[in-house]
C-alpha cells in the first residue's frame, strides 16, 4: 500500500501570527448566562442558500494546524449564532 506525505504547511510569518491573535473575537457578556442544563434535540430545516452562507462563514474561520476540516462544524456555528442573538436581545432589553 502506497503512502504519501501530508501536504506541507505554509510557514506563517510572525506578523501573520500576531494578526490572527490580535484579531480576537467577541465574548459573551457576564449578564447573559445561557441555561446549561440537559440539551434538548431539535430538527431544523434551512434552505440551500442559508446553508451556503453558513459554509462561506465557516470557511473564513482558521483551521486547526494540519487539519483539512473547517474550524467549526455547522452545528456549532448555528449554536454560536443563536447564543449571540440571545445575548444581543438580552442586552437591548436592559
Amino acid at each position: 500500500m502506497a503512502t504519501t506525505l501530508p501536504p506541507s504547511r505554509k510557514k506563517l510569518s510572525e506578523a501573520e501570527i500576531e494578526a490572527v491573535i490580535n484579531r480576537g473575537g467577541s465574548t459573551i457578556s457576564k449578564e447573559f448566562s445561557p441555561d446549561l442544563g440537559k440539551p434538548k434535540h431539535i430538527n431544523i430545516r434551512l434552505t440551500e442558500g442559508i446553508i451556503g452562507q453558513i459554509e462561506q462563514s465557516r470557511e473564513k474561520r482558521p483551521r486547526k494546524p494540519g487539519s483539512p476540516k473547517l474550524g467549526i462544524s455547522i452545528h456549532d456555528w448555528i449554536v454560536e449564532a443563536v447564543l449571540e442573538k440571545l445575548e444581543r436581545e438580552n442586552t437591548h432589553k436592559n
